[in-house]
């Protein structure tokens, strides 16, 4: 065993001691999630297309490759300094990798890198971030950037459907979606998006706030994953939201628009 192993195995061991003496969460999903993402998709599909709107390094992309190993993924990342990483992970992967933010309209942003890239957002943090999250979510510096809409990509990108959108934006989710209004109700089978109990960054959406808006545009909410208890205090923090299309309120939200 070489130095480095040895220094990996004791920085994990001395983490979950830490957490274990003084945790900052616990996390709970009722179900696998996956599992629930491929229960709600249709079954006559060959190939299954996965919008990836934060995809850091392409992890995530890579793990919905195991599951669905016909996905063709379409990637954003806006952070420089990870964006070719997430080439380099999915060069074999058919789809696309885009250097852009998703927003509700296609423009310039700030984008606010954080000590830890994972926490980097286009909303700066707030006093909650720093108070469970400050040694990550330390601003270090702040980009310009390039965003689009998902309706003006997919107007441009050929495709005639979306299967899987996953959005984890660091509380600019509901953005993301407000320019995807076309998009949602062509009909996206599964919606997967990081959700915020508690705010964690200046200006970002909370649960309910996406809630009412994924259920105007005929979305139901089928369940939460990797829902955070935020600790000593006790209170849930953030999680993961799947929506799949409801039938009724979309019928509803049509009658609304005509």
């Amino acid at each position: 065993m070489n130095l480095t192993m040895i220094k990996q195995q004791y920085w994990k061991a001395l983490t979950a001691w830490n957490r274990w003496r003084d945790p900052v969460s616990t996390s709970y999903s009722p179900h696998p999630w996956m599992d629930a993402i491929a229960e709600n998709l249709p079954t006559d599909r060959d190939e299954v297309i996965y919008v990836d709107g934060g995809a850091h390094d392409g992890q995530m992309a890579k793990r919905f490759l195991q599951r669905f190993p016909s996905l063709q993924a379409h990637a954003f990342e806006p952070n420089a300094d990870l964006f070719p990483r997430l080439k380099s992970n999915l060069a074999d992967v058919a789809g696309t990798c885009h250097q852009l933010a998703l927003s509700s309209q296609t423009q310039t942003l700030k984008m606010f890198i954080n000590d830890s890239p994972m926490t980097s957002s286009v909303l700066p943090r707030n006093e909650n971030s720093e108070r469970y999250f400050d040694a990550v979510t330390r601003i270090k510096e702040v980009r310009e950037l390039k965003a689009t809409s998902l309706d003006d990509w997919f107007d441009s990108s050929g495709l005639d459907r979306v299967d899987i959108l996953k959005l984890d934006l660091q509380g600019y989710e509901l953005e993301a979606l407000r320019g995807a209004d076309r998009l949602l109700r062509r009909g996206v089978s599964c919606i997967y998006a990081e959700v915020n109990f508690v705010p964690f960054y200046e200006g970002s959406a909370t649960f309910g706030e996406i809630d009412v808006f994924m259920r105007s545009r005929g979305y139901k909410l089928f369940n939460l994953y990797n829902v955070c208890t935020h600790l000593p205090g006790g209170h849930i923090g953030s999680g993961d939201a799947l929506y799949v299309p409801d039938p009724a309120a979309a019928l509803q939200a049509h009658r609304k628009a005509a």
